[in-house]
């Protein structure tokens, strides 16, 4: 049932992680008399992009040591201007990244960023959907009415047409389970499913859903009695100015559709402010400023996306990227108030003693590259080699050895066999040979 923790090798694990810190952050508020899941999640984002600021500082760093390296790369470029062959272009290639390998430069570093912030975001859709699931105080708050639930006659029938008559808030719940055990002290595990899946059907309940529910089971007055005392702490659970966090906005009027709007402006925002970098290499600068134009579709699908989840989700979206600009705008600050000549020699040096510790193993990337670039140099060798065969192949027509020149025995008026009177094209083999035959023989009288 959905109540119980997501599984899976990799995404369980991470929602119990943020199952858990969100659970201590919710805490927190609660020990200080604030009912809120806004808050907590507005909390928990900083805290989250907190885990992954040293990412985050790493990438600019190496933005900012590239682009002070930048004559140094535009210089490789220039030597390599116009070479389309895949030689020149391999060669290229290699000295970009032996320059990048001497500095600790990452291409990668901006993409594990956002590797890492994926499961992240996964495993806080799974919280934020099934809050109770993962907070113990949250999941106690709706108890009380749930059992009053599985002790009403034909309660299961009434919560299942409850949920059909409102399928389009409930679209994630689950009820394929047995009839309910109301002998809640001995209740079977599937008892205790019964259990969660009304919790989360609660979970989704905003004003006018509660009530409707307390009017369904009219005839157990212990529901009714039930939602009314928990009814103030649910709304207040689930309420960030006035706007319901376990609901989607959807796409209809409402005050909710500020959080996607809010979604999408920090997104925007955030692109704004991420700096360009130039390489000196139109063909680079093109396929980056393509990248750049791709990546726009994000603040639309954040927009998209805000409008079919729940709030909270949209909210964290919001948050985390206006938190996100913020960093950009405070380490890009950082970093061009400092001599950027230091930080590339402690880069330098910090490089070189990774290096030695190290010894001569390579990285996965630099042994590709090798390889690509081995390949590239056997090839060569090889044409070159087919060259110097067909070079010693060839025939030279009616052509006799220099050692047939005529020496002292022979009269100067002796017929020259070497010469056939065969004219050949100029700057050819032939007509080489013939004028060393010539050199040679005048010499000779």
């Amino acid at each position: 049932m959905f109540l119980t923790k997501v599984g899976g090798l990799i995404m369980g694990p991470v929602s119990r992680v943020m199952g858990w810190i969100f659970s201590l952050i919710y805490n927190l508020f609660y020990g200080l008399n604030f009912y809120s899941i806004g808050l907590s999640i507005i909390l928990f984002t900083v805290v989250v992009r907190l885990i992954i600021f040293p990412f985050g500082i790493k990438m600019t760093r190496n933005n900012k040591i590239q682009q002070y390296l930048q004559p140094e790369f535009n210089k490789i470029n220039k030597k390599y201007k116009g070479k389309k062959d895949q030689d020149s272009m391999l060669k290229q290639q290699k000295e970009l990244s032996a320059l990048r390998a001497k500095y600790g430069i990452k291409t990668t570093s901006g993409c594990l960023t956002s590797i890492i912030q994926l499961p992240i975001l996964y495993g806080l859709y799974n919280v934020i959907n099934n809050v109770p699931a993962y907070v113990s105080k949250v999941r106690n708050i709706y108890l009380p009415i749930a059992e009053a639930i599985v002790k009403t006659e034909n309660g299961y029938d009434k919560l299942s047409q409850f949920i059909g008559d409102n399928a389009a808030s409930f679209k994630r719940v689950t009820t394929t389970v047995g009839q309910f055990d109301t002998n809640l002290e001995t209740a079977s595990e599937a008892g205790k499913t019964v259990i969660n899946t009304i919790i989360d059907v609660l979970s989704k309940c905003g004003d006018n859903l509660l009530q409707q529910l307390s009017d369904i089971f009219s005839s157990n007055p212990d529901v009714a009695q039930s939602i009314a005392s928990k009814k103030d702490e649910i709304l207040a659970l689930n309420d960030f100015i006035g706007i319901n966090m376990s609901e989607a906005p959807g796409f209809h009027w409402s005050r909710a559709l500020i959080i996607p709007i809010f979604a999408f402006a920090a997104q925007m925002l955030s692109m704004f402010l991420m700096p360009k970098q130039k390489t000196g290499d139109a063909q680079q600068d093109q396929m980056a400023e393509s990248m750049r134009r791709t990546m726009m579709i994000l603040p639309v699908t954040s927009l998209i996306f805000a409008m079919m989840t729940p709030a909270g989700l949209g909210l964290y979206w919001g948050v985390s990227a206006l938190v996100g600009a913020l960093i950009t705008v405070l380490t890009n600050k950082y970093y061009d108030s400092r001599d950027m000549k230091i930080i590339v020699d402690k880069q330098l040096a910090r490089v070189e003693a990774e290096r030695a510790k190290k010894g001569n193993k390579k990285s996965f990337s630099e042994k590709i590259m090798e390889a690509a670039y081995g390949q590239s140099e056997a090839n060569e060798a090889a044409q070159k080699q087919a060259s110097m065969r067909n070079y010693s192949s060839a025939k030279l027509k009616n052509y006799s050895s220099p050692s047939a020149y005529i020496n002292d025995e022979q009269s100067s008026d002796q017929t020259d066999l070497t010469d056939t009177g065969k004219t050949y094209k100029p700057g050819s083999l032939g007509a080489r040979a013939n004028a060393v035959r010539d050199y040679n023989n005048k010499g000779e009288q």
